[in-house]
């Protein structure tokens, strides 16, 4: 394996840029399956629902998308399965790209994230299904019981994106309550075929309160990349290379074209 990694710390500077993380995120797996390279991604996003495939099968969705937009969320559908979640300058979403994925199995990718992230905060953090939480997962993470960050993955060529999505600081009880009420307001009548989660307010918090430290976004980061610097030399500068070569904008373009589809879909049938 190349032992270099490149850094992605993308800067989201306005609402339309929202679907550019999930368009970066097709085109960095082709570049890391075609190049055997090795790639991290940092993202933030103003206050925004990324909701999951499930969630379009909601029986009352529009009404669900409608409270969203009266409470000032931004909200779109992302290319992936699972349910949503909620994002916003207070959570980090980190996502480590990987070549060879055929000797990766799947348990064993999420294994890499979850070591990286207890390397890097708490020796106490555990794995395990936090079941009344918003997007529950068996890779679900929590220290004392409290979920604080949760991991998918997507695999692509021959490359694998572990992408998790991690409470650092704000209001993690609003976070959960807006979920709650997307839910209660969405799934009605209750789905037969889906189960949907039924959240308890107090069974996720962010990593600042677990720890008993205050923590921002770039103290993260940083954490991560010190853990992250034992095993591989970053690249901080290289980055744009790759961005601005034609190989990578034309998957860019690809899946930022699928993304837009999808979510004009979503907004037609709202």
């Amino acid at each position: 394996m190349n032992n270099s990694i490149i850094l992605y710390d993308q800067k989201i500077s306005s609402n339309k840029d929202l679907l550019i993380p999930f368009s970066d995120t097709g085109a960095i797996l082709k570049f890391v399956s075609e190049n055997n390279q090795p790639v991290i991604h940092f993202w933030v996003t103003p206050p925004t629902v990324i909701l999951g495939m499930q969630d379009k099968r909601l029986s009352n969705l529009t009404a669900g998308l409608d409270m969203l937009s009266e409470k000032n969320y931004l909200f779109y559908l992302r290319n992936s399965g699972g349910l949503g979640v909620v994002t916003d300058s207070g959570i980090l979403n980190f996502t480590i790209f990987l070549p060879d994925k055929d000797n990766l199995l799947i348990d064993d990718a999420y294994e890499k994230m979850y070591t990286v992230l207890k390397e890097s905060f708490s020796p106490n953090i555990q794995t395990g299904e936090i079941t009344n939480s918003y997007c529950p997962g068996t890779f679900d993470l929590s220290i004392n019981q409290k979920k604080f960050a949760g991991i998918s993955q997507r695999r692509s060529g021959n490359a694998v994106a572990i992408m998790a999505y991690i409470g650092i600081n704000g209001n993690q009880k609003n976070r959960s309550q807006l979920m709650k009420d997307f839910y209660e307001i969405s799934n009605f009548p209750p789905s037969k075929k889906i189960e949907y989660p039924n959240i308890d307010l107090h069974v996720m918090e962010n990593l600042d309160q677990l720890l008993g430290i205050k923590l921002t976004l770039d103290q993260a980061k940083q954490r991560i990349l010190k853990t992250l610097a034992k095993s591989y030399t970053i690249n901080k500068s290289d980055f744009f290379i790759i961005q601005n070569s034609q190989p990578y904008r034309d998957a860019y373009n690809a899946t930022l074209k699928d993304l837009i589809k999808r979510n004009q879909k979503l907004l037609e049938e709202k």
